[in-house]
C-alpha cells in the first residue's frame, strides 16, 4: 500500500517539475539512463547506476572524500581489527548495534555473509574484485563468516589495509536483505530479476530504490530507519533526457535542479557567462587519458623513441583546445590525491628534445605507425593533434578509427602499434593503478603493451602487499621515478568532472568528490 502511494506522490512531483519550481525535499536530475542495466549491487558496474546503488545499499565501509583522498571509512561495520595469519589477513569487523533494513527487518552479520556469497556465485562483473582479495566460490564457506549476530570475519589475501577496505564498499559491498532476497527468487537466480529495478526492503542505505521505469525516470525515497539518520532531501526523481542540450535547458529554466551529462562546450559557456540561479559545479575525474606504445613492435622497443613521443606531444593543446580546459595536467599513473602521488610532469612539448632522441636511438629521420583509437569526437580530435605532433618529428602517424569494442578486442591481443585510449579506476587505492600500468604479470595494460619490466612489475607487487604505510609510501616513490621515464605510456590528462547545478541546491561539490567512485546524495539540501 505504501509503495502505491508513494508512487502517486511521485508521479504528480514529476508532473509539476515541468511547470513549477522543484518542491524544496525533492531533488530533481537530468540525465541518461540509457546505459543502465541493472540495480542490483552484486551485478551493477556501470558508473551512474552504481551511484543510485550506493544511495540504497549500505556496506561495512564506504568510500569518502576525506582531506580530498578518497578512502574507505566505518559503515555498517564500526570498528574491525584485522592480523596477519600465514599466508593470509584476517579480518574481523562489529556491526553497528540496532541496524535495521529500511522494511525494519533487523541487518545481521548472516545478510553480510549472504551478500558476499551472493557476488560470487552470481559471478558477474564485479566478482574480479572480490576475487582479487582471495575470495572464492570454492573458499568462501571458510573466507567469509558470520561468528555471532553481531560479527563478520573475512580472510583475504595479504593486501594492504585500503585496498581490502575500499573493495568491500558499495556498489558491490553492499548488504541485502537474505529473507526478501531468497523470498523472491526465481528460478535459481538469487534475487536478479526482484532487484533489477527496485530495493523494497532489501537495502540498508539511506535511499530506497522505488522504481525504475525504463525511458522514463528512476524514483528514489529517503529512509527514515537509516542508522545514520534520515537524508536532508527526501526523495530524488532522475528524468531520462538523452540530449545534452535538453538537460541544459531544463536547469536554465528551473524544472529540474542538475544536468547531469552536458557537453564540454555548454560546460566552458556557463563558466564564462556565470548566469544567475545556477552555477557550474566541477570536480577531479577517477580516470586518466593516455596514448601507449607497443614496446613489441620495432622503434617502441628503444626507450628513447618512447621518450621522444612524450616529448613531441603538445599535452597544452590537447588540455585546452580539446578538453576546454576541463583536465588536468597530470603525468602521474596515480590520479591527483591519492596516497603516495607524487607530483610528475616533466614532460612539455620539446621539438629538438625530441628529434635528439630520435637520432640517437637510429631513426634521424622518423617512421611510420598506426595510431589506433575509438571514433568519439573527443578522441578523434586528440588524435589529430597527436599526429601533427609527431609529423613535426618526422613520424608519419596513420589514425585508424575503430568501434571501441573492437579496438578494445585488438588492444588485449597485443595487436595495436600506438593507441590513444583511457583507463577508468576501480577502486580508490594507488594499487589499482600500479598494476594496470606497471605490473605485466597482471595481464592489463603494461602486458598488452609487452612492457615486461620485472623492475617495475616486483614494486608494485611488493607495494600492493605491504602493511607498513611508510614503506609502502616509499615503494610508490621508487615505482613512480621509474615509470615516468622507462614505460610505455605518454600520460595526457586526468580529466575533470562536471554538472549544472541549480543555486537552490547545496552541498553538491561535497556530493562528488571522488566521481566516478564515489557519489554521496545525503550531502545534499535545498534552500
Amino acid at each position: 500500500m505504501w509503495r502505491k502511494a508513494m508512487l502517486v506522490v511521485l508521479t504528480l512531483l514529476v508532473a509539476l517539475t515541468g511547470f513549477a519550481k522543484t518542491p524544496k525535499d525533492t531533488l530533481v536530475i537530468a540525465a541518461t539512463t540509457q546505459i543502465f542495466i541493472t540495480l542490483d549491487p552484486a551485478v551493477c558496474y556501470e558508473t551512474f547506476a552504481a551511484a543510485v546503488v550506493t544511495a540504497a545499499y549500505s556496506g561495512l565501509t564506504k568510500l569518502e572524500s576525506v582531506d580530498g583522498v578518497i578512502k574507505a571509512v566505518p559503515d555498517l561495520a564500526e570498528s574491525w581489527d584485522v592480523v596477519q595469519q600465514g599466508d593470509q589477513l584476517v579480518w574481523t569487523f562489529k556491526l553497528r548495534k540496532g541496524l535495521v533494513f529500511s522494511n525494519g527487518d533487523p541487518l545481521t552479520a548472516e545478510d553480510v555473509v549472504f551478500s558476499f556469497k551472493r557476488v560470487l556465485m552470481i559471478n558477474k562483473s564485479p566478482v574480479w574484485l572480490f576475487n582479487e582479495l582471495g575470495f572464492t566460490k570454492e573458499n568462501m564457506d571458510q573466507t567469509i563468516v558470520a561468528v555471532d549476530p553481531q560479527t563478520v570475519v573475512l580472510k583475504t589475501k595479504i593486501l594492504a589495509k585500503n585496498i581490502v577496505l575500499s573493495v568491500i564498499a558499495p556498489p558491490w559491498g553492499g548488504i541485502v536483505n537474505k529473507k526478501v532476497v531468497l523470498a523472491n527468487e526465481k528460478d535459481g537466480d538469487l534475487g536478479q530479476a526482484f532487484l533489477l529495478d527496485k530495493s523494497p526492503g532489501t537495502g540498508a542505505g539511506p535511499y530506497t530504490i522505488v522504481e525504475w521505469k525504463r525511458n522514463e525516470q528512476v524514483l528514489l525515497q529517503s529512509n527514515p530507519k537509516y542508522w545514520a539518520g534520515e537524508p536532508p532531501v527526501k526523495r530524488i526523481i532522475i528524468r531520462d533526457v538523452p540530449e545534452e542540450t535538453n538537460r541544459f535547458l531544463l536547469v536554465q529554466k528551473g524544472d529540474v535542479d542538475v544536468a547531469w551529462g552536458v557537453t564540454t562546450e555548454q560546460a566552458a559557456q556557463l563558466r564564462e557567462s556565470k548566469p544567475k540561479g545556477i552555477r557550474l559545479v566541477t570536480t577531479p575525474g577517477q580516470s586518466n587519458e593516455y596514448v601507449a606504445m607497443n614496446v613489441g613492435w620495432g622503434p617502441f622497443k628503444d626507450v628513447r623513441v618512447r621518450q621522444a613521443i612524450r616529448y613531441a606531444i603538445d599535452y597544452e593543446a590537447i588540455i585546452n583546445s580539446v578538453m576546454r580546459g576541463f583536465a588536468i595536467l597530470n603525468q602521474n599513473f596515480m590520479p591527483i590525491g591519492y596516497f603516495g602521488y607524487v607530483e610528475t610532469n616533466p614532460f612539455k612539448r620539446d621539438v629538438a628534445k625530441a628529434k635528439q632522441l630520435l637520432a640517437e636511438a637510429g631513426y634521424p629521420n622518423g617512421f611510420e605507425v598506426e595510431l589506433l583509437t575509438n571514433p568519439t569526437e573527443i578522441r578523434q580530435n586528440e588524435a589529430i593533434i597527436i599526429q601533427a605532433n609527431l609529423a613535426e618529428i618526422g613520424i608519419k602517424a596513420n589514425i585508424t578509427l575503430m568501434p571501441a569494442s573492437e579496438m578494445y578486442a585488438k588492444y588485449r591481443q597485443q595487436g595495436h602499434q600506438m593507441i590513444l585510449a583511457g583507463w577508468g579506476i576501480d577502486y580508490p587505492d594507488p594499487d589499482a593503478l600500479a598494476k594496470p600500468f606497471a605490473n605485466y604479470r597482471v595481464r592489463q595494460l603494461a602486458w598488452r603493451n609487452m612492457w615486461y619490466d620485472d623492475y617495475a612489475a616486483d614494486l608494485a607487487a611488493r607495494a600492493g602487499g605491504e602493511l607498513d604505510e611508510a614503506k609502502r609510501l616509499e615503494l610508490y616513490r621508487e615505482l613512480q621515478a621509474y615509470w615516468i621515464n622507462n614505460s610505455p605510456f605518454a600520460m595526457l590528462y586526468q580529466p575533470i568532472q562536471f554538472w549544472v547545478v541549480s543555486d537552490d541546491v547545496l552541498g553538491f561539490e561535497k556530493a562528488c568528490e571522488g566521481y566516478s567512485l564515489v557519489f554521496d546524495f545525503t550531502k545534499i539540501s535545498k534552500k
